[in-house]
């Protein structure tokens, strides 16, 4: 029998109402308690890091969760980490960074609805990440409502959904049957062995283009000693070139030392920096597709990438593998 280690930080699933609303202030062991369904599947531990909000998580917090599984990664099969939705997906993204070589799975899961509750999604979910977790295939995965997402890929498209989260670009890694986990593409066991490097650059802006923005937005970022930028373009990721040119604002953080990373608004089909001359010109200039990125996994990655480089160049080429 397997040895899984499951994780709490926190997240409506574990939330209770209070006079101020929900508050997470049940723990790990009482939740397993509460899933009889689990009971000779694997062996079963838990362990409580935090109790938030996950709108309250921070990249400090992403340390804590990796580090965790740092120090019990030799004496566990597998881990679950059960989180509040709203910034599921960033986490997830920093995860898929943070631990490198990661040859046993981590289900990340959480629900729409707290675990007391009598529709509550939150039995479910906890469940099939135990079965994600017990499974021996290597990554970090968010598993929610009837799909396996893999960490890097996963955006939340629903607030209310059972089904909240989708995988962007990419196939779901598994499906969730009345028969059980419906693995698609083989996942390759890496090779080398098993660090973190949870090093985090937290200046590092997330600008969201709309008409008529100003570029000198871009220089309160180069003042306030932002070390890079995310911006999400328009379409293929593409940046004003005419009225309200953002090119020689690029121009300037680039020069400035900053990294910067065209994005796109666009959930699907990612960024395309050779068809259109705003893409062209940005990137002629040193700026760096995103290409099919999410959001969530382009802003965490940049803030890994530079947490864990000595140089810029050597966090560019971070970012880009």
């Amino acid at each position: 029998m397997k040895k899984i280690l499951m994780i709490s930080t926190g997240g409506t699933i574990a939330s209770e109402p209070s006079p101020d609303g929900l508050i997470p202030t049940i723990d790990g062991a009482k939740m397993v308690k509460m899933i009889p369904r689990l009971k000779g599947l694997c062996e079963i531990s838990c362990k409580e890091i935090m109790s938030l909000d996950s709108s309250n998580i921070q990249p400090h917090h992403w340390q804590e969760m990796a580090n965790a599984i740092n120090d019990e990664y030799d004496n566990y099969d597998g881990f679950v980490i059960t989180h509040g939705t709203d910034t599921m997906a960033y986490t997830a993204a920093a995860l898929s960074s943070m631990l490198v070589n990661l040859a046993k799975p981590v289900a990340i899961t959480g629900a729409q609805l707290p675990i007391e509750h009598p529709e509550t999604d939150g039995k479910n979910n906890i469940f099939h990440s135990f079965h994600v977790a017990n499974s021996g295939k290597p990554g970090v995965f968010l598993v929610f409502g009837n799909k396996v997402v893999s960490g890097k890929v996963a955006k939340k498209m629903h607030t209310k959904e059972f089904n909240a989260f989708y995988s962007i670009n990419q196939s779901y890694s598994a499906t969730i049957t009345s028969d059980g986990l419906e693995w698609g593409a083989e996942l390759a066991t890496p090779t080398e062995s098993f660090r973190v490097m949870t090093e985090i650059e937290e200046k590092v802006a997330l600008l969201k283009l709309i008409p008529g923005t100003s570029p000198d937005i871009m220089e309160y970022i180069i003042d306030k000693g932002y070390k890079g930028i995310v911006i999400e373009g328009f379409g293929a990721g593409g940046v004003p070139n005419d009225e309200n040119n953002y090119l020689p604002a690029v121009e300037k953080a680039l020069k400035a030392g900053l990294i910067v990373i065209c994005a796109t608004q666009c959930t699907y089909d990612g960024v395309n920096l050779k068809e259109y001359p705003i893409g062209v010109l940005a990137a002629r200039l040193g700026a760096i597709s995103a290409e099919t990125m999410t959001t969530e996994r382009a802003v965490t990655k940049l803030m890994w990438a530079l947490g864990n480089a000595k140089t810029t160049e050597e966090a560019k080429q971070l970012f880009i593998k």
